[in-house]
């Protein structure tokens, strides 16, 4: 049987610049503020129905878009993280949020795949990971 991969810890990191994540399966992930905000998958940031969304084009963000003000539960599948500006759309799946992470065993895989970030059951999501960035 498949375990099922659960946050325990969700915490900014000590210099703020991080989300960190313990998970049930002993990995950590780190993923930094700017990231995790570009990297929302709502429809106005991520767009939708063969529309680009804000992100694909938007250069810099306010910085209130970049200040985490807490992050919500969403079942146990998903982290909604609610920033200054008042933006709480972007459900991000576990899955998502263990894409995203970049430690360095998570960097060394994504190079590997030639730097593409895909969301399984998301095939449409699949974006190079120098993008938006």
């Amino acid at each position: 049987m498949n375990e099922v991969l659960e946050p325990y810890d969700v915490r900014l990191s000590a210099d703020g610049g991080s989300l960190e994540i313990d998970w049930s399966d002993d990995h950590t992930t780190h993923t930094e503020l700017r990231t995790l905000r570009r990297r929302c998958p709502c429809a106005m940031c991520a767009g939708e129905m063969g529309s680009r969304g804000r992100m694909a084009q938007a250069g810099e963000l306010p910085d209130d878009e970049y200040v985490l003000t807490g992050v919500a539960p969403i079942g146990r599948y998903a982290l909604a993280p609610v920033w200054a500006s008042g933006h709480d759309h972007g459900l991000y799946t576990y899955t998502y949020l263990r894409l995203l992470c970049e430690c360095p065993e998570h960097t060394a895989a994504r190079e590997a795949q030639s730097g593409s970030l895909t969301e399984p059951n998301h095939p449409e999501r699949a974006i190079r990971w120098e993008e938006h960035t």
